[in-house]
């Protein structure tokens, strides 16, 4: 048979050649067969070469999309071409392998001339795609949007420049060094630096290389605490306590749970000790923290020890030609008389962005003359008292947008504006009140006039780029401008200046404006003369006493602006030309003189201590502006006094909460104002008023007005932050409980309304008002008998009603049906964007359905159109059963954000969705018809739909396509959702990053997350991009990734797992997976009674650590069979993991914790467990933890990096630290809790107390057996511990430790504690006695302590020993509650230092004796309630 196989297969080979040998040489043909294994080899050497050339060119294209380029078409082809001819090659090898002999006895030679001849033809495709590899380009290019021309990055502010985009990269690539903490970007003044720092910010948090990015600005004369302040805002801390303020060491220690963050400083002038001054850790003390900081000079960074130093330079001539001309609105069109000098002005900017932009924007549109006029002026300055060039060139242009203002006043709010301090952010009505008191603009005879200049004023600043918007009516001053202004201010002989430095120079004698910048002082100077000074501001951040003489030497004065100051209104009684005064948050006194300055225009106290407005405020009768807002404590202002203030115009009230007005049922009517005044001003058309509902008067209507802001009957929330402080809201906005009535003249002029409660009206149009065209907010609660926004059914409506609405609100409106009734007016909520609806329970429908115009009316009608909707949030809304009609739908384009929760009739809205909840009927999520808008949906979130069963109604649609743009899906407690949905939506979209689902009653996943992909697709399921999976009480899983599934599913960028309640699950990953899992970062597995093992597998290597060489945090709680050993072992030693905490799993020991570790917390481990074969704790790179009795027991323990430790629960610990332990191993210790550890009877052994010089803070709770802090030394030659026990120890509490008796030793309190803040205990000092004199104190000063506690210890009977006195100097806070039997006299001396003594019993007399000895201090009895603070 054998034979007859050769035979057959001989006799086609014959046929074959002869067939072939009719038309080709017979050599060639014989050499395929003659020459097959050499063949062969050639092709499998050219198979290595062509793999060797894809590696290389896959890692250029890694590469390029690293820095974030595009990838060129023909690199992409070649790549594919690579692939295809591999994969051919792959089944030509197994061709060669399977037929290579026949029966293993005689060759097949048709079979090899084939094949040679096959592998000749690969031979020759290869070497031809060898050729074109030599001939490719670069791989990758810029990215049209990643790239632009002038908008670098997403950022309109940003100028695009081969400097910007080079310190870009360099700046990335050095935030993802991991032996980079300190990066310094540097460059001249305007360059651009602080853009650059904040898009680096931005993206880096966008390429995940940090959680959180955090921005301050430090300055040239940094406020320290204003820089913390900002930091804990980014990570919701609070710097201040009830104790005071918080320390650097506190901030520290809260940086310190951040895993990843970034903290930009921008403009740093001088070196700073960032951990000692700021509190911020970096280097050692936190690999997780990157400080990228910004200045203009480079020694700085040398200074601040920068690994990485970056300079930012100036654009070159092509990019600042391209830049100028954008700004300036030229092209390649424009005549050739103005683009010759405007390319002599670019030449003249020196590349400098800040010089550019205002120059071109003030020479925009102008003629050639005017170019040639701007030319002239900027080649003829000399300006050689500037030292650096390059500033010099940028002074120069910006002086030239200075001159092209064409107006003084505009010229002087530029000037003005650079009085305010750096950095800060100007509020433009300020400005309002400067321009009238120093009767900027000449002929206006209004302050709303005032106003209007000086917006547009602020406009032509913010167009020529000299003042940069802030938004809500702020504006701010770049600081290189800032220092213009200064210099142009001081160069012309303007006169205007700050003073920075006491005393002054004699030049200043002769200033018009001045503005104080000294911040370090306890008041303002006294017997400085200003006899032409017109303008003062002084901004500071904490309160200074100002002397009346002060102002002395200040007759000419007319502006005055004050803040945080303490002063007496009889400083200006003699200033005969004042006319605006402001002493914003003041603490007044003299409030009476008030009458005396009799030529004030504007008049603001606002936030400030008055109770009471007082008559003599009366005879200000040339007041324009009177400002009151956020007093919170005026309470009155006396009857008659407003309406003898004829020539007011503009009052503002509000947020005075406790002010009263007086009514006609008033039993004190005569005690208060009325509001009927008002009405009785005819100039004023301005009033921001917090008024009660039983204030008004029966019958009282406010007449309109210009601008108002009325809370009426509700309460105005309550403002702290200095931006919303700042006054007089020009707005016209009311907020109404119950009764309109008093405000109906002000309905058609008002833009933003909210109603609370108001009855008896069933619609809003037109029983309120038939239009309200200008309204833009509108806030509806509570009108129960309101069932229609609009009712045209009797009454036509304008075509503009809520024309120009832009916000909707409906809470609890019970009774409302429907928006509008009938057909809408033809501009109804076109502009409308943001729409939230709660507890509307009779409304089905909440767009109407109806057509725009009724049939009778002429022209074609049309739909609604939702063109501007952006937002749409709907809750409780018990009968609605649709949101939109289908006729809307191709008008959404803007809508980003859906929330729906408890509508349980809904059935079916539009495509666009961000979360859903509780809705019971809800069967599928988005209809067919609408599926395809679903590409830019970002987030998807559902829960709590029992009946919902797809998210798209045809299950047969690609996701994919569909969900394009999907990056975060939460899935929660959908019992029917179809397996269908979840396969596609899950696991098939490559933009996913955030995953999680839980509260599945049945396990819909097959008991597994992986499943095979689509039959009718050709892609495998896997999910690129996820970042978070997590997994919540999937009770019937039994695996997250099936092992046969494990090639198919890609968690590259997989950085976050938590999986909680998964009850039949044993193990979280297979072995095969975790080479996959290199970014992950945190880890969290919680209450999974049957998890064995984190990575399951026949055997676990080490090696497989470098696969987790990211993760960062371990969370292990409640997991009773977990186990310890080398699978556990693998993750718990990643030589990358900072935070490891273990909580109730009592089969882990033994266990092995990574060297590298910085904070370590153990909880409730109840069962004793001593392990007695583990004798080795230093194993594989990591400590071991084999028993909760003695925690560290061998003297090779290595956790020198360990930081925070915390010991909870630990019912079987008796030792934290015993043998011959390392000390220099725990010497970074910063922060240790105990709490509940019932059997431990020390916490430090003698050898380890003398070695934790960076103990911050010690806690102590609950520990019952609790005898010693510190085990007594047995050593004979050392009885006591060193003097220097603890140098950074700032914060001790111990509380419920009744067996303890004493702290420290008494030595430890003389020097032994010198940062020791706060105390809160039982038992102190423990003392020998013996060694003090019976006739002498020993005292002993403990300058640092702010704060002690002593609370409910009825055993305590001495605070110290008997014969020492403790003396505190800067204690603020002192409280003794519940220690009857305790002997120390507490007393405070003229100096407010705390003392402490206690002394062997003393008669009542001699107790007497001795108190009135010391008739200076007050002293509290012994054994008293004492509650006192500074």
């Amino acid at each position: 048979m054998g034979c007859g196989f050769c035979e057959a297969a001989l006799s086609n080979s014959v046929g074959t050649l002869v067939v072939d040998c009719v038309v080709k040489p017979v050599g060639r043909q014989l050499d395929y067969v003659r020459r097959f294994h050499v063949n062969v080899e050639k092709l499998r050497e050219k198979k290595r070469e062509l793999a060797d050339k894809r590696e290389d060119l896959l890692h250029e294209i890694e590469d390029a999309k690293n820095r974030l380029l595009l990838i060129q078409n023909d690199v992409q082809n070649m790549k594919s071409r690579e692939d295809e001819t591999l994969s051919d090659m792959g089944t030509l090898e197994e061709e060669i392998q399977l037929n290579k002999r026949c029966l293993n006895l005689c060759p097949n030679w048709s079979w090899r001339y084939q094949l040679s001849k096959k592998a000749m033809k690969k031979i020759q495709d290869i070497s031809e795609l060898l050729a074109k590899f030599g001939q490719l380009g670069p791989v990758g290019y810029p990215a049209p949007t990643a790239h632009p021309t002038i908008d670098f990055l997403c950022s309109k502010e940003f100028v695009s420049s081969k400097s910007s985009e080079t310190a870009f990269y360099q700046i990335i690539e050095a935030l993802k060094d991991e032996n980079i903490n300190m990066i310094g970007l540097w460059g001249m003044g305007g360059v651009g630096k602080t853009t650059l720092a904040r898009e680096v910010g931005s993206q880096a948090q966008k390429l995940n290389l940090f959680d959180k990015v955090v921005i301050t600005t430090v300055s040239q004369k940094p406020n320290l605490e204003s820089i913390q302040d900002q930091i804990a805002q980014y990570i919701g801390f609070d710097m201040k306590n009830k104790q005071g303020r918080r320390s650097e060491q506190e901030l520290w220690l809260r940086l310190k749970n951040e895993p990843r963050i970034l903290i930009i400083l921008d403009d740093i002038w001088e070196s700073i000790n960032l951990k000692e001054k700021i509190g911020i850790p970096i280097g050692d003390d936190h690999k997780g923290c990157k400080v990228l900081l910004t200045t203009r000079r480079q020694q700085v960074c040398r200074a601040m020890d920068c690994q990485n130093v970056v300079q930012l330079g100036c654009l070159d001539d092509d990019e600042a030609w391209t830049l100028f001309e954008k700004k300036a609105g030229l092209d390649g069109f424009s005549d050739d008389s103005i683009k010759t000098p405007a390319k002599k002005i670019v030449k003249k900017c020196g590349g400098l962005p800040i010089a550019i932009v205002p120059l071109a924007s003030a020479l925009k549109g102008k003629t050639h003359h005017e170019w040639q006029a701007a030319w002239r002026r900027l080649k003829d300055r000399r300006l050689t008292e500037i030292e650096d060039v390059n500033e010099e060139n940028a002074y120069v242009c910006l002086e030239a947008s200075f001159d092209y203002l064409k107006n003084m006043e505009t010229r002087t709010c530029f000037l003005l504006c650079s009085l305010f301090p750096e950095d800060d952010e100007i509020y433009v009505e300020n400005l309002v009140g400067y321009a009238w008191g120093l009767e900027l603009y000449k002929g206006m005879d209004s302050i709303k006039d005032v106003r209007s200049e000086v917006l547009a004023s602020i406009e032509i600043l913010k167009n020529s780029s000299l003042l940069l918007d802030c938004g809500e009516r702020h504006v701010k001053m770049h600081d290189v401008v800032r220092q213009f202004a200064l210099w142009i201010a001081s160069s012309r002989k303007i006169s205007f200046g700050t003073v920075e430095t006491l005393p002054m120079d004699e030049s200043f004698k002769h200033y018009t404006a001045i503005s104080f910048e000294i911040y370090q002082m306890d008041e303002l100077p006294k017997g400085v003369v200003f006899p032409n000074l017109k303008f003062l501001l002084h901004v500071s951040d904490c309160f200074m006493e100002t002397s009346s003489e002060f102002f002395e030497g200040m007759k000419a004065l007319q502006v005055c602006a004050l803040n945080h100051k303490l002063i007496s209104l009889a400083a200006f009684q003699f200033h005969m030309n004042l006319r605006t005064l402001c002493l914003i948050d003041c603490q007044l006194s003299d409030i009476s003189k008030l009458g005396k300055l009799k030529t004030l225009h504007i008049l603001s106290l606002s936030q400030s201590d008055i109770t009471e407005l007082p008559t003599e405020a009366g005879d200000l009768e040339n007041l324009r502006l009177l400002d009151l807002s956020y007093c919170y404590r005026l309470r009155r202002i006396t009857p008659n006094l407003i309406r003898r203030l004829s020539n007011l115009e503009e009052l503002y009230l509000h947020g005075c909460r406790s002010l009263k007005w007086a009514t006609e049922n008033s039993t004190k009517r005569e005690s208060y104002s009325s509001l009927s005044e008002l009405n009785l001003l005819p100039k004023l058309v301005v009033i921001s008023l917090d008024i009660s509902s039983k204030h008004l008067p029966d019958g009282f209507v406010f007449r309109r007005l210009w601008s108002f802001d009325f809370c009426i009957g509700i309460k105005r929330e309550p403002r702290y932050q200095k931006r919303v402080l700042e006054t007089c809201p020009i707005s016209r906005s009311l907020r109404i409980d119950k009764s309109v009535d008093a405000c109906k003249q002000l309905f058609e002029d008002v833009e933003s309304l909210q109603l609370n409660k108001v009855e008896g009206h069933q619609n809003l149009i037109p029983s309120l008002d038939l239009g309200f065209s200008k309204l833009t907010s509108l806030d509806l609660r509570l009108c129960h008998s309101m069932q229609c926004l609009i009712d045209a059914s009797k009454q036509q409506v304008p075509i503009t009603t809520l024309s120009d609405l832009r916000k909707l609100s409906l809470s609890k409106m019970f009774d409302l049906e429907e928006m509008c009734n009938v057909p809408q007016p033809q501009g109804f909520l076109q502009k409308l964007e943001e729409v939230i609806v709660s507890d509307c329970r009779e409304m089905q429908v909440l767009f109407p359905i109806a057509e725009l115009r009724s049939i009778e009316q002429e022209g074609p009608s049309r739909h609604l159109s939702l063109q501007s909707l952006k937002i749409v949030e709907i809750e409780r809304c018990k009968n609605l059963e649709y949101i939109f009609p289908m006729s809307v739908a191709n008008s959404l384009g803007q809508l980003h954000t859906l929330k729906i929760k408890s509508c349980r009739m809904i059935g079916r809205h539009n495509p666009r969705l961000t979360k859903v909840e509780k809705c019971d009927n809800l069967k599928h999520l988005f209809p067919l018809s609408g599926a395809n808008t679903l590409r830019q949906l970002h987030t998807l979130k559902i829960k709590s739909c029992s009946q919902l069963e797809d998210i798209i109604q045809d299950r047969q649609l690609a996701y994919k396509c569909l969900l394009q743009s999907l990056r975060e899906v939460s899935l929660i407690d959908l019992p029917q959702l179809k397996k269908t949905d979840m396969n596609g939506i899950l696991l098939t979209q490559s933009s996913l990053q955030k995953l999680k689902f839980g509260w599945y009653r049945y396990c819909c996943l097959d008991r597994r997350i992986c499943v095979r992909a689509h039959s009718s697709s050709s892609k495998k399921p896997n999910a690129p991009n996820l970042q978070i999976l997590k997994i919540n009480r999937c009770f019937g899983m039994e695996e997250i990734i099936q092992h046969s599934q494990v090639s198919i599913i890609n968690f590259q960028c997989l950085t976050e797992v938590q999986v909680t309640e998964c009850n039949n699950l044993k193990f979280l990953f297979p072995t095969c997976v975790v080479g996959n899992l290199g970014q992950l970062q945190t880890l969290k597995i919680e209450s999974c009674s049957q998890l064995q093992d984190i990575i399951q597998g026949p055997e676990v290597f080490i090696s497989m650590a470098q696969g987790l060489a990211r993760l960062n945090a371990v969370e292990l709680s409640n997991l009773p069979q977990l186990k310890g050993g080398d699978r556990n072992d693998v993750v718990l030693t990643s030589p990358s993991l900072h935070s490891l905490s273990v909580r109730d799993c009592p089969q882990l020991t033994p266990f092995i914790v990574s060297t590298n570790i910085q904070e370590l917390y153990f909880w409730g481990v109840t069962e004793k467990k001593q392990i007695s074969n583990v004798t080795v704790p230093e194993c594989r790179g990591g400590t071991s933890i084999s028993n909760f009795e003695e925690l560290f027991e061998y003297s090779g323990y290595n956790l020198s990096r360990l930081s925070v430790l915390g010991l909870y629960r630990l019912t079987e610990l008796r030792v934290i630290w015993s043998g011959p332990i390392q000390v220099e191993h725990f010497q970074n210790l910063s922060a240790l809790t105990v709490l509940n550890c019932r059997r431990l009877r020390y916490i430090f052994s003698a050898t380890i107390a003398r070695n934790l010089p960076r103990l911050l803070s010690l806690y102590i709770r609950d520990c019952e057996e609790l005898e010693q802090i510190i085990e007594k030394d047995q050593t004979p030659s050392q009885h006591h511990l060193q003097p220097t026990c603890f140098p950074d120890l700032s914060s001790i509490t111990i509380r419920n430790c009744e067996n303890l008796k004493c702290l420290f030793p008494i030595t430890l309190a003389d020097g032994g504690l010198p940062k020791l803040k706060i105390l809160q205990l039982s038992w102190v000092f423990e003392g020998d006695e013996s060694n003090v004199s019976k006739d002498e104190e020993k005292v002993i000063h403990l300058p640092r302590f702010f704060s002690i506690e002593l609370y409910r210890i009825p055993n305590l009977v001495s605070f110290r020993p008997v014969g020492y006195h403790f003396v505190f100097p800067s204690l603020t806070d002192l409280q003794v509650k519940g220690c009857p039997n305790i002997t120390t006299r507490f007393s405070v001396d003229s100096e407010k230092s705390v003392h402490a003594r206690t002394q062997e019993s003393q008669s009542v007399d001699e107790i007497i004796v001795e108190e009135s000895a010391t008739a200076q201090e007050t002293a509290w009895p012994i054994g008293s309630h004492i509650k006192w603070r500074k």
